[in-house]
C-alpha cells in the first residue's frame, strides 16, 4: 500500500540538498548549509513512519517487503557511486588516504560509516575535506534507523495496541536530552551517532502519527510555512562551522522542516511543488551522493597546475548535476520501479554486492592503501609515522593521573633530566627530536603534553569539549614543575591558534570569565601566558616559537608532486613544497609582539625553531627525501629531529648548568 505522493516533499528535498552543495562549495552565504542533512532526517522520519504505520494498520506490513523497497531506493545509486569513486581514488589517493578510503568503503557497505568517521575524528584526523565518502555518515544514521525502527513499530503493533505515539515521543525526548548533553561534552559523537540524532527522525515520525494539531485553514498553514522557511533561512544563512551542533541549534532547521511538512496546501508548499523545484528534489539523493566525492577529490588535488575553471565550484556543481542526472535516470529510477519476482534471489544478489564491496575495501585497507601503485619515493613521502610519544602513558593523560615520576623521559634515561618540555601536540611531536638528540649527547628531559592544551594557565578553547579539561591539566603540570628540582622549562604550543583572533580556534575561558568574541584572543593569550610565567618564577623559562604552519598536508603534497613528475611532468612545473620565511614571520607577528613585551618583565628566553626549519629564507617541508611534517602543522619524526638539531647548542648548555 503506497503513500499518497506529495510533490511539495520533493520540493523540500531541494531545500535540503542545495544548501549542502553550496556549503561544501565554500559559498560563505550558505555558512550553515550543513543543516540540509537535518532536513533530510525529518523528512525520512515522516515518510518512513507514514508508510510503515499505514501498512501495519492494514495488516500487510512485512519486514522483507520494507527492505526490498529500501534496497531498491538506496543501493543502485550508492553502489554505482562507490564503484566510480573507487576507480577515481585508486588513481588519485596516496597510500594512507587510499587505506582510509578502503575502510570507509567497508563501513559504508555495512551501514556504519558514521561510526567510522566518529572514531576518526580525533585530534590527528586527516583532513576531512579530502575524504571522498565522508558524506555517507548521514546514510549510516538513516540505515541504522531503518534497521531498528520498523522492528520497534511491528512489536508495538503486536503487543502495544498500536499506541505508537507514546514510544516515538519517549524516543524523541530521550534522544533530544542526550543530544543537548552530548553536544557540550562529546561533540563528535553527538554529530555522528544515531542515539544523538534519533530525535530528528522522531520529529518526522510524530508528524506522521498526528501528534501535533493539524489544520487546513489557509491562514494558519501559510503562517506555519512562512515560519518554517524563516527558521530554515536563519539556520542556513547564519549558522557557522563553529556553531555548537546539533544541540539546541538543530531545533531551528528541524522545526522549520516540520512546519513546512504540516503546511500542505500553503503558498510556500505550492511553490515547492513547482516542476523545476520538484525536479531537483527528485535528483536530491543522487545529488547528495555525487557532490561530495567530486569536491573532496578536487580539494585533494587543488594545488595541481591546470586552468582554474576545471577546479572551480561552478564546474563541479555542473558535474554534480550531470552525474546525478545520469545516476537518477539510468541507474536509480529504472531499478527502483523494477518489480521483484523472487525476493530470495534479490536478497542473495544484494548480499553478494555487499560482500564484493567489503572484499575490495578490506583488501585496500589491509594492504595499507596499495603503495605499489605509485613510485617508491612517493610512497616513502606519503608514509609518515606518528610520534613515538603519542601513547597513553606519555600524551593527554588526565590531570588526576599525573605524577612527576609518571611523566615520560626523552633522551638518555640514565641521566638526570635537565629540562621539562610542556605544551600541546606541537610539544609532543618535538619530543622525538629531543629524544634523538638526548640519546646522542647524553641528555634527558621530561615531557608533559596534552592535545589542544596550550600551556596558558586558566585558559581553554571552544573547539574542544569540556572533557579535555585543559585548565585542570595545566594547573597540575604547574604543581609538578614547582615540585621538580629541574630548573629549565620549555613551553611550546601552536601559539598562532592561541593568539590570532580568528574562529574556529579562539579561546573563550579565561578563569571564570567567558569570552565570546575572537577579537579577545590576543588579550586572553597574553593574560594566560603572564599567569604561567608568574607561576614559573624561579625557573629558567624558554618560550619556544612554534614551527611554521603550511597551507597543505606536506606528505600528501610531496607524494603527489613525485607522482606528477613521473607521469605528468607538465602539471608539476613550478611546484614547490615550502613557504617563504617572511610569511611565517608575518603570521606570527602578534605572538612575537606579546611575547617580546612579557619577556622584558619576566626575563624568559625565546627559542626559534625556524632556525632549523627555514634555511636561506625558505621554510621547507622536505629534506633528504623525507617529509618534515606529518600533516600541515605537526612535525614528523624527521622534522622534529631537524628542528631540535637547530637549537642543539642551547639544549647542551642547559644540561651543563
Amino acid at each position: 500500500m503506497s503513500l499518497k505522493y506529495r510533490s511539495d516533499i520533493d520540493g523540500l528535498r531541494t531545500l535540503a540538498v542545495m544548501p549542502v552543495i553550496f556549503y561544501h562549495a565554500g559559498m560563505t552565504l550558505f555558512s550553515g548549509g550543513y543543516v540540509g542533512v537535518d532536513i533530510f532526517f525529518v523528512i525520512s522520519g515522516y515518510l518512513i513512519t507514514s508508510i510503515i504505520v499505514k501498512e501495519l494498520d492494514a495488516g500487510n506490513f512485512t519486514i522483507s517487503n520494507f527492505y526490498v523497497r529500501r534496497v531498491k531506493r538506496i543501493f543502485p545509486a550508492l553502489y554505482f557511486l562507490l564503484a566510480f569513486t573507487f576507480i577515481l581514488s585508486f588513481f588519485s589517493l596516496m597510500p594512507s588516504h587510499f587505506e582510509s578510503f578502503g575502510k570507509s568503503i567497508v563501513s559504508t557497505v555495512l551501514f556504519s560509516s558514521n561510526i567510522l568517521f566518529w572514531r576518526e575524528s580525533g585530534y590527528f584526523d586527516t583532513q576531512a575535506e579530502t575524504k571522498p565518502l565522508l558524506h555517507t555518515w548521514s546514510l549510516g544514521v538513516e540505515e541504522q534507523f531503518y534497521i531498528f525502527f520498523p522492528v520497534m513499530l511491528m512489536l508495538i503493533a503486536r503487543y502495544g495496541s498500536k499506541k505508537y505515539v507514546r514510544y516515538a515521543l519517549a524516543l524523541f525526548i530521550a534522544s533530544f536530552i542526550l543530544c543537548i548533553w552530548g553536544t557540550k561534552t562529546h561533540p563528535e559523537a553527538a554529530f555522528y551517532l544515531i542515539p544523538f540524532r534519533t530525535w530528528e527522525l522522531m520529529l518526522g515520525a510524530l508528524i506522521a502519527l498526528k501528534f501535533f494539531p493539524r489544520t487546513e485553514k489557509p491562514l494558519y498553514t501559510n503562517i506555519m510555512s512562512i515560519a518554517g522557511i524563516a527558521l530554515l533561512s536563519i539556520s542556513i544563512f547564519t549558522f557557522e562551522t563553529d556553531t555548537p551542533f546539533p544541540g539546541y541549534a538543530a531545533l531551528l532547521p528541524c522545526v522549520g522542516t516540520a512546519l513546512i511538512i504540516m503546511s500542505q496546501g500553503s503558498v510556500i508548499n505550492n511553490i515547492l511543488s513547482l516542476r523545476p523545484v520538484v525536479w531537483v528534489g527528485l535528483l536530491s539523493y543522487s545529488l547528495y551522493l555525487w557532490h561530495w566525492p567530486l569536491f573532496a577529490l578536487r580539494n585533494y588535488w587543488e594545488s595541481i597546475h591546470i586552468p582554474e575553471f576545471w577546479k572551480s565550484d561552478a564546474f563541479l556543481i555542473f558535474l554534480t548535476f550531470a552525474f546525478a542526472s545520469f545516476s537518477y535516470y539510468i541507474v536509480e529510477k529504472p531499478l527502483r520501479v523494477k518489480k521483484i519476482e523472487n525476493k530470495k534471489v534479490f536478497f542473495r544478489a544484494t548480499y553478494a554486492v555487499m560482500a564484493l564491496g567489503c572484499i575490495l575495501g578490506g583488501y585496500v585497507a589491509l594492504h595499507k592503501g596499495l603503495p605499489d601503485r605509485i613510485p617508491p619515493q612517493a610512497a616513502a613521502y606519503a608514509k609518515t609515522e606518528k610520534s613515538a610519544f603519542e601513547t597513553p602513558e606519555c600524551f593527554s593523560k588526565d590531570a588526576s593521573k599525573l605524577t612527576l615520576n609518571g611523566l615520560c623521559i626523552m633522551g638518555d634515561k640514565t641521566k638526570a633530566p635537565s629540562f621539562i618540555l610542556w605544551g600541546d601536540s606541537h610539544a609532543l611531536v618535538l619530543a622525538d627530536g629531543f629524544d634523538a638528540y638526548g640519546k646522542e649527547k647524553g641528555i634527558s628531559g621530561i615531557l608533559a603534553a596534552k592535545a589542544a592544551c596550550a600551556p596558558l594557565q586558566g585558559v581553554t578553547r571552544t573547539t574542544k569539549p569540556a572533557t579535555f579539561r585543559c585548565i585542570e591539566y595545566n594547573d597540575r603540570v604547574l604543581e609538578l614543575i614547582q615540585q621538580s628540582p629541574v630548573k629549565n622549562v620549555l613551553i611550546n604550543a601552536r601559539w598562532q591558534d592561541a593568539s590570532v583572533g580568528s574562529a574556529p580556534h579562539f579561546f573563550i575561558k579565561d578563569g571564570e570569565t567567558v569570552k565570546s568574541s575572537p577579537e579577545e584572543n590576543p588579550k586572553v593569550f597574553e593574560r594566560g601566558l603572564e599567569r604561567t610565567m608568574q607561576k614559573l618564577a624561579g625557573k629558567n623559562v624558554y618560550f619556544v616559537m612554534d614551527s611554521p604552519d603550511f597551507p597543505y598536508d606536506i606528505p600528501r603534497e610531496l607524494a603527489k608532486l613525485t607522482v606528477l613528475q613521473k607521469y605528468l611532468p607538465s602539471l608539476a612545473e613550478d611546484s614547490n613544497v615550502g613557504i617563504k620565511k617572511d610569511e611565517y614571520e608575518e603570521s606570527n607577528e602578534k605572538v612575537r609582539e606579546i611575547v617580546a613585551n612579557l619577556s622584558e618583565h619576566y626575563k624568559f628566553s625565546i627559542i626559534e625553531l625556524a632556525d632549523g626549519l627555514c634555511p636561506e629564507g625558505e621554510c621547507i617541508g622536505e629534506k633528504d627525501g623525507k617529509a618534515l611534517y606529518m600533516d600541515d602543522n605537526h612535525l614528523s619524526r624527521a622534522g622534529s629531529v631537524e628542528a631540535v638539531r637547530g637549537i642543539g647548542t642551547l639544549i647542551s648548555k642547559m644540561a651543563s648548568q
